[in-house]
């Protein structure tokens, strides 16, 4: 009888404790369980703050050649200007070049046979004679930069490509003053960096192979920030570059057009060196119309 008794304790007692262990071991799950939601929910968080900052980055896109052409106008047709305004471009690339009789046009190349069917160079044309001409295919006759200008004070900037190498002063001075003219000088962007000296504002492009140069005069004293940029082309730009440029606060412009993918299709190029550049941080872009999907939110 005390044997059955003793027994029975025996495993009454065993219940108990095991009832006890699992107690234990189900608190210490449900905390893990517990301690892993808070972990999860905290990671999830924190990807979408990443999310939203990511969401956020302000893309500021300068259409190449003066506005949407690509498929749909030619180069500074006044309605590929009116497109990029419309498509809400940041700024507009144009090339200017000096007519016989003091204008300044929008033009690419040294001759207008491409565009307007004349094998002539608007430096030995006068303005009179450049507005008879029509674009192949269009109704439009070369703009000027005051045209242009006025078309666009107040809604988009220019980046100003002055095409000959060497201009008279008065190329350089007539292109200040209608800037100046038009409020637009003081934001725009030139290419080259040559013609510093030749304008009363702006800021002026150098290039990659230019940068220690750059950095030598900065450090000693030179306001280079305020002055200067980087501009090179995008397939060229490196992370170690572009990190340079932002510890010391030089701002970056990558150029990323279709002529820069002869080797190679254009569009995936782009496309890959687009979104290397923004993992580097850059945000200002000088672009073909065809790849400014790549920027869409």
């Amino acid at each position: 009888m005390k044997r059955a008794i003793s027994a029975s304790w025996r495993i009454g007692s065993f219940h108990l404790a095991t009832k006890k262990r699992n107690n234990k071991q189900m608190k210490n799950a449900l905390l893990l369980m517990s301690v892993i939601l808070f972990c999860w929910s905290c990671n999830q968080q924190k990807t979408v703050k990443i999310a939203e900052q990511k969401s956020s980055i302000n893309y500021q896109l300068i259409a190449h050649r003066g506005g949407i052409i690509e498929g749909r106008f030619n180069e500074f047709d006044p309605k590929s200007l009116q497109a990029a305004i419309d498509s809400g471009y940041w700024m507009l690339e144009v090339d200017l070049r000096p007519t016989m009789d003091k204008h300044v046009i929008l033009q690419h190349d040294a001759s207008l046979k491409r565009i307007y069917g004349v094998d002539n160079s608007p430096e030995l044309m006068t303005l009179s004679e450049l507005k008879k001409l029509k674009a192949i295919g269009n109704d439009y006759a070369p703009m000027t930069l005051e045209e242009a200008s006025q078309l666009c004070q107040g809604k988009v900037r220019f980046m100003i490509d002055l095409k000959p190498q060497l201009s008279a002063p008065w190329f350089y001075a007539r292109v200040d003053s209608i800037l100046t003219k038009y409020n637009m000088l003081h934001d725009a962007l030139f290419i080259r960096n040559d013609i510093q000296s030749s304008f009363s504002d702006g800021k002026f492009g150098f290039r990659m192979a230019e940068l220690a140069e750059f950095l030598k005069r900065m450090k000693n004293g030179e306001p280079i920030t305020q002055k200067y940029y980087l501009f090179d082309h995008g397939n060229r730009l490196n992370a170690e570059t572009v990190r340079i440029c932002q510890k010391n606060n030089i701002e970056v412009c990558a150029s990323v057009n279709i002529g820069h993918y002869a080797l190679e299709p254009h569009e995936p190029g782009a496309r890959r060196d687009i979104e290397y550049l923004k993992k580097c941080g850059v945000t200002l872009y000088q672009i073909d119309s065809e790849y400014d999907s790549y920027f869409e939110k």
